[in-house]
């Protein structure tokens, strides 16, 4: 979808453009308010991505640290199925330390171990983002439909962190794309209709 490509070459130039300083900052303060949700406050076990910093992802490792201080268990996402012939396909890793990560084909970090959680078993999930809607709860993503597909079926409750620049007032949705139930930003935390 050629609107959903040009809104997310806008969102992946503003990261670009922001400094070590500034990122470090905007990714604490997303981190900050979505460990105060009290649907990831409550929750045992939390769903988080691993962040490609180089890119200027949202640094989640602050909020990682907290909730595993917290007691909680983390799952990261491992890539199962990238074919193009098949339908995209994560499973749910226990996180147990930095060290117990690999880089995979894609260049993306994602653990080695074998301790998988089922989706079912998850209170919360925090979802990667380069944009949001502010209304509706819709992402843009890398738009190869991995999160579309884990989310679909799952009931967690869903959270999308986003710098404060890459939220619109929409985004363009496709029949597939599912929608948030929160969205964080370093400035506000946003909910839409569950």
């Amino acid at each position: 979808m050629r609107e959903k490509d040009e809104l997310r070459a806008e969102f992946e130039h503003y990261r670009a453009s922001l400094d070590e300083a500034t990122y470090r900052a905007k990714s604490t303060a997303i981190c900050e308010r979505a460990a105060a949700l009290p649907e990831i406050h409550q929750a045992e076990t939390v769903h988080v991505y691993w962040p490609q910093t180089k890119e200027r992802e949202i640094d989640t490792r602050p909020l990682i640290r907290r909730l595993r201080d917290e007691g909680k268990r983390i799952v990261l996402p491992r890539v199962v199925s990238f074919a193009p012939d098949a339908p995209p396909e994560m499973e749910h890793v226990l996180f147990t330390g930095e060290d117990a990560l690999r880089t995979n084909r894609w260049g993306l970090r994602e653990p080695a171990g074998s301790e998988t959680v089922a989706p079912s078993a998850l209170d919360a999930v925090v979802v990667p983002a380069f944009g949001t809607g502010r209304t509706d709860g819709h992402r843009i993503g890398h738009g190869r439909g991995f999160y579309d597909a884990f989310l679909n079926p799952i009931s967690a409750f869903t959270v999308g962190l986003v710098y404060a620049a890459c939220l619109r007032d929409a985004v363009p949705a496709e029949a597939h794309d599912v929608p948030l139930r929160a969205l964080v930003t370093e400035r506000e935390t946003l909910r839409s209709a569950p």
